[in-house]
């Protein structure tokens, strides 16, 4: 007696009569998601660059609305016209601060800024950083003609630094503000505390070249006799760069009396009087 055969029908747990979903249009569903978000976020990125681009733009171009190409070419003539940084003062000061002499703007506002905004990093001096955005507040203290155009917002340095840097360079911005820092520095420190500062930097030691970049760097708030322990610290670092063994120096360690710096380095200082030795 032959067996009938039924056919299998498929198993399902849902009550008679719902439709059964295809796999095949969930699928389809997701990959047009995911295509729209991955156009979304394309989107973005190009928003946010074009954005970038935009403002770099107008920061770096604003100085053509406010100086003439040849009231500017005559501003970088006197930039170019500062000396020099001696050797000696180079090799100390590039060992401790690489990024700063040959850095053109463009690299700092996108290394420098950009780590300091992304990762939120503080350590601003071993970054990136240009000198001719310190150039303005100098030059237009010494020009007539640079400090009787009126510049508003908040960043005039920057945007000066821009047309400056199109016809001197980042290294002579880096000379004529060295120089000027140190001018100012020897209009009043004093004689009997720093009189190394009065030699000609050619003559400077390797310590009193570190000492003197410390005060430069710092506005002079950081020094021997002010703030010993820091100032040791930071003696300590310069050493390590220059690849030096640690070296004490005389240190005083009363505080300095109706010290004071203002933001150009122009300061008044009254000389303590005890004195010891810190090791540094």
């Amino acid at each position: 007696m032959s067996q009938k055969k039924f056919p299998l029908l498929p198993f399902s747990t849902k009550a008679p009569g719902t439709p059964v979903q295809d796999p095949a249009g969930r699928f389809k569903k997701l990959r047009k998601f995911l295509r729209l978000l991955k156009y979304f976020m394309i989107s973005s990125v190009i928003l946010t660059l074009m954005e970038i681009g935009v403002a770099y733009w107008l920061i770096s171009s604003r100085w053509y609305l406010l100086v003439p190409k040849e009231q500017m070419t005559e501003f970088a003539q006197e930039i170019d016209a500062a000396p020099p940084m001696p050797a000696n003062f180079m090799r100390v000061y590039e060992a401790r601060f690489p990024n700063h002499y040959h850095t053109t703007l463009a690299q700092q506002v996108f290394i420098n800024y950009g780590e300091r905004y992304v990762l939120r990093i503080h350590d601003i001096d071993t970054k990136a950083h240009c000198f001719c955005d310190l150039v303005y507040d100098f030059q237009r203290m010494e020009n007539p003609a640079l400090d009787s155009i009126t510049w508003d917002g908040r960043l005039q340095d920057l945007e000066y630094g821009f047309g400056m840097e199109k016809y001197a360079s980042p290294e002579k911005c880096f000379d004529y503000v060295m120089n000027h820092k140190i001018a100012r520095l020897r209009t009043w420190a004093d004689r009997g505390l720093f009189s190394f500062i009065y030699k000609p930097i050619e003559q400077f030691s390797d310590d009193e070249l570190v000492e003197i970049i410390i005060m430069l760097k710092s506005k002079s708030n950081i020094n021997r006799y002010d703030t010993p322990e820091i100032f040791a610290k930071e003696f300590r670092e310069y050493q390590k760069k220059l690849g030096r063994p640690e070296t004490p120096i005389p240190v005083l360690t009363d505080s300095l009396r109706g010290f004071s710096v203002d933001s150009l380095g122009n300061a008044r200082v009254e000389a303590p009087t005890d004195s010891s030795s810190l090791g540094l």
